[in-house]
């Protein structure tokens, strides 16, 4: 009716309709029904629980601009460029997290900061098509706790093997870390996940450090998470303590210097024998002397090996033919020269 000017959509209508009807008489929806999870529902339940993993680890999360400057600190090479930026401060599409990191670090360090753990989930834009890829970054820098200046000391300060740590405890894959070259790390590494590479990791080079004015060094890491999602779950397993006695063995070997001691550990536990509850390296004798001592291009590494029933006492005869085993595996997958 043209005296009804507020009904201009069939949503208007249909609200009329229902006020003259009577709302009471419509039957409600059920909406207390199971619903199956979706891939979002997933993809929010295992950031939710990377985040608690890496809160728990001392770690702060940080959200940082998609957008960086022309001439970020480092890790934004060949990033997409806007073409009608807003501002010198966001003029390219982040082609990496870490250049967000680096500027929370030096803004931190600025306002006097003495230890610098963070981390952020986000999407970086990899050039030149500029896909979009859902990542987790990770920066370590500074003391491994606040405590006093006059009780610090060389090994108080956070170092690759911590960033290791935090990577390998929260992420719930099995992951693997292989030497590599990059221009921006004096100490990098390739972060692999089934001999697929799935991130980088190292130290930042001292040319980097100097921009930034950080005394020590800086530790960063950055991993793909566009996988299939998975509950991160409880991967702590528990056993109790052995009631019969190990049984120790060392192993010592000469071997390349490239060969790498995950190869070395695949060795002494693939097939893994019955008797061996674990193993542990203890010594390395690398440089120019070992070179004089074994050879160019060697080096000797040792490890011990634990040995367990738990359920009765083992011989020393039991313990000999297993450890024989092990090291004649040694000697011919790896070409290893035992030492005795």
């Amino acid at each position: 009716p043209s005296y009804r000017r507020d009904l201009q959509r069939d949503v208007d209508l249909m609200e009329e309709i229902v006020r003259a009807y009577g709302v009471d008489k419509f039957p409600g929806t059920e909406r207390s029904r199971f619903m199956p999870s979706t891939e979002a529902d997933r993809l929010h339940s295992f950031e939710s629980a990377l985040r608690d993993r890496l809160i728990a680890r001392g770690l702060t999360e940080v959200r940082t601009s998609k957008l960086i400057p022309r001439d970020a600190i480092a890790f934004g090479e060949h990033a997409i460029e806007l073409r009608n930026p807003l501002s010198e401060d966001h003029v390219v599409l982040r082609p990496s997290l870490l250049a967000g990191l680096l500027a929370v670090l030096d803004h931190n360090i600025r306002a006097g900061a003495k230890r610098v753990a963070i981390f952020e989930l986000g999407r970086a834009f990899v050039p030149p098509a500029g896909n979009e890829e859902r990542r987790l970054a990770v920066l370590l820098w500074g003391n491994v706790t606040s405590s006093p200046h006059w009780r610090l000391h060389a090994q108080d300060r956070l170092d690759f093997f911590d960033l290791k740590g935090v990577i390998e405890s929260s992420v719930p894959w099995t992951l693997s870390f292989r030497r590599e070259h990059h221009p921006n790390l004096a100490l990098a590494t390739r972060i692999y996940r089934d001999n697929q590479v799935v991130g980088l990791a190292g130290q930042l080079s001292k040319s980097l450090t100097t921009k930034i004015d950080a005394s020590g060094d800086v530790f960063v890491a950055e991993i793909s998470m566009d996988f299939p999602t998975v509950g991160l779950g409880s991967r702590a397993t528990f056993r109790e303590f052995g009631k019969f006695p190990a049984i120790t063995r060392d192993i010592a070997m000469i071997v390349p210097d490239a060969l790498t001691h995950e190869e070395i550990w695949k060795v002494i536990f693939n097939p893994r024998e019955p008797l061996l509850e674990g193993a542990e390296f203890f010594d390395a004798f690398v440089g120019e002397e070992a070179e004089k001592l074994f050879g160019p291009g060697k080096k000797s590494l040792a490890y011990t090996l634990t040995y367990r029933d738990k359920n009765r006492t083992l011989t020393s005869e039991e313990v000999n033919a297993a450890h024989a085993k092990i090291r004649e595996r040694l000697r011919s997958d790896l070409d290893a020269e035992l030492r005795e």
